[in-house]
């Protein structure tokens, strides 16, 4: 079990993040009948709602095909693809508790450890770049983002910094502070020259942190600030390719978009770093940023996550922001939302538009009349002719294909026949080709595998000790079931926890009899309770199921008995057959007659006519 301060934490975020709210942010769907919050189950395909939600106990569970469950942190880390660590940090982010990061790492195991090691180092830097921001040499970068328009308070939220011309500021702090040159390099910070002497990556730099959906920093885009006032490279820089950074797997913003988007149900998609940053300081809270304009299945999924039901693409007004909303649009038609595109005066971009109050205006105009996709991608065909209307519609085509219901690609389909005054026919057979033309080539059938011949070997049905393992295991899950419904039966059936016969069962035996040695506040100890005192272990997954089986049950006090007497009668059982085993020797006239006693008990306990108490009284609880 885990230390107190950690339980304690993990506690406070729990009751911080109602299940019903948190659960409700990520499944639309979810609503509430009576005492709970029913919902299909997010995690397989059905059409009955079997995904239930109990705010009273603050659990959550399928009665459906997975029959999964447990609290407000496994449903996080099931449905956003996190560890329990990263889930847990999420969950204080979003509820405003106070991460209690040193208590965090003493929690990590294996590769978490280094991981966290890599996010320390990110951390240092990033409040390096901060300090030379605010000092003298960052009064350049400083002048040059307020003629931007943006304000402090924008600047500080996004925790801008300032990289020197020098190219060994970091690399010499780093050495100074005993940080390690390899991992500088492995996080894109710093290169080594020909003759392996490190130096900094981003020079004479506006850096931008950018940060994982958790709030850490994983990399930084770098905008260039020539001293001399000539270019020395490309205007922006982006860290290189890590192990913790992949920029088809980033969406700049999104950890201080979360909330907003959580509000609004809406998400805001536009270009750049400074697009986002004007956007919050308008108060478009909600917006965000792919790191270069095509959307991937990883942007997509965290867009999923964030509980968003529209999205809008807002890019510049030219030929160069359609094409970028085109590919931005690729990667997010899988997604069950609405998607818009909204249209900006030509030559303008969200960064510039919105620092000026006549520019508010019109970009809230722009996003409040932003087009259903597939309208937007119509309009941009109305004077094309000849082969170049051919080629716009199969770029369209390319979005199309991206659509996983084919009912609604055929519905596009007509309805681009219907625009372009066409006949179907032609925009099928058009398609058709497209499709033959995108589609590889047919791969040899693997050959079929063979039929089992009659009389072939199966595996053998279970023998009569696994089919009594098995039902001992399921009377201890029933037990402690029970035992999670009523707490006062604890101290009842407590001496049963060492003959558990399966190990994570035990364990959560033992956790809960923990708890309640040492729990004097009152508070029920229910699976949640069970699961908060687990932390991580693996073990934590089945208490939800464990107090859901028991619910089934008209009294868990009987419930509870009824197991309590079969588990005394197995294990009584098992050593009359011990018994049975050692006197099968032969021990002479009486000893046969001991053995035939034994035998005849054993053959009434094996038939359930013999309570247990009347072969050891004392083994018995009262019920």
């Amino acid at each position: 079990m885990q230390d107190l301060e950690f339980r304690q934490f993990i506690e406070r975020v729990k009751l911080r993040s109602p299940i019903e709210v948190t659960i409700g942010e990520r499944v639309s769907s979810l609503r509430q009948r009576g005492a709970l919050y029913w919902a299909c189950c997010p995690f397989h395909q059905e059409k009955t709602p079997s995904f239930a939600v109990d705010p009273r106990r603050a659990t959550w569970r399928c009665y459906g095909a997975c029959g999964e469950g447990g609290d407000v942190l496994s449903f996080v880390e099931r449905f956003d693809g996190l560890s329990f660590l990263d889930a847990l940090r999420l969950l204080a982010r979003q509820c405003g508790e106070e991460l209690p990061e040193r208590s965090l790492r003493g929690q990590a195991k294996g590769a978490e450890v280094a991981l966290e090691l890599r996010f320390e180092l990110l951390r240092w830097a990033t409040d390096l770049y901060r300090k030379a921001w605010r000092g003298p040499e960052g009064a350049a970068a400083r002048g040059y983002l307020q003629r931007r328009g943006l304000d402090e308070a924008t600047l500080e939220a996004f925790g801008i910094g300032w990289a020197s011309e020098g190219g060994h500021t970091l690399v010499d702090a780093a050495q100074r502070e005993q940080k390690p040159l390899e991992l500088l390099v492995e996080a894109g910070l710093a290169r080594r020259n020909d003759a392996g002497r490190a130096y900094d990556f981003f020079r004479g730099r506006v850096l931008i942190p950018i940060r994982d959906r958790l709030g850490r920093v994983v990399g930084f885009g770098g905008r260039l600030l020539a001293s001399d006032g000539a270019a020395q490279g490309p205007k922006y820089v982006n860290t290189p390719e890590t192990p913790l950074f992949h920029k088809g797997s980033l969406i700049f913003g999104l950890d201080l978009a979360a909330s907003a988007i959580r509000s609004a149900h809406q998400l805001l998609v536009v270009e750049g770093y400074t697009d986002v940053m004007a956007a919050h300081q308008a108060g478009w809270k909600n917006a965000v940023a792919v790191l270069g304009t095509s959307t991937t299945d990883e942007h997509a999924a965290l867009i999923r996550r964030t509980g968003a039901r529209s999205v809008v693409l807002v890019f510049d007004g030219d030929e160069a922001g359609r094409k970028a909303s085109q590919r931005a649009l690729a990667g997010l038609l899988k997604l069950p939302i609405e998607l818009r595109v909204a249209v900006l005066p030509e030559g303008r971009d969200p960064g510039d538009l919105l620092v000026e109050p006549a520019g508010r205006a019109a970009f809230r105009t722009a996003v409040e009349g932003a087009s259903e996709w597939f309208d937007w991608c119509l309009a941009g065909l109305a004077d094309l002719r000849g082969s170049e209307l051919a080629n716009a519609v199969e770029e369209r085509f390319q979005l199309l294909a991206q659509l996983a219901r084919p009912l609604e690609r055929s519905s596009r389909l007509a309805e681009l026949a219907r625009f372009l005054a066409l006949p179907e026919v032609d925009v099928r057979a058009q398609w058709d080709a497209f499709e033959r033309a995108r589609r590889p080539a047919a791969r040899p059938a693997a050959p079929a595998a063979a039929t089992p011949r009659v009389g072939a070997e199966r595996s053998p049905p279970p023998t009569g000790v696994a089919r009594e393992e098995r039902r001992e295991v399921r009377a201890y899950a029933l037990l402690l079931g029970a035992l999670l419904l009523d707490n006062s039966l604890v101290p009842v059936y407590s001496h049963l926890a060492a003959g558990c016969p399966e190990g994570d069962l035990e364990l959560l035996f033992r956790t809960l009899l923990e708890l309640y040695e040492r729990d004097e506040s009152g508070a029920p100890i229910d699976a949640s309770a069970l699961m908060t005192a687990l932390s991580d272990h693996p073990a934590r997954q089945r208490a939800v199921g464990l107090q859901n089986l028991a619910q089934e049950a008209e009294s868990a006090a009987v419930l509870a008995r009824d197991q309590a007497r079969w588990i005394e009668r197995a294990r009584v059982e098992r050593e009359v057959a011990r018994e049975l085993e050692s006197l099968k020797g032969g021990l002479g006239a009486q000893g046969d007659e001991e053995l035939l006693a034994l035998t005849r008990l054993h053959r009434e306990l094996r038939a359930g006519r013999v309570p247990t108490h009347t072969v050891k009284p004392a083994s018995v609880p009262s019920p």
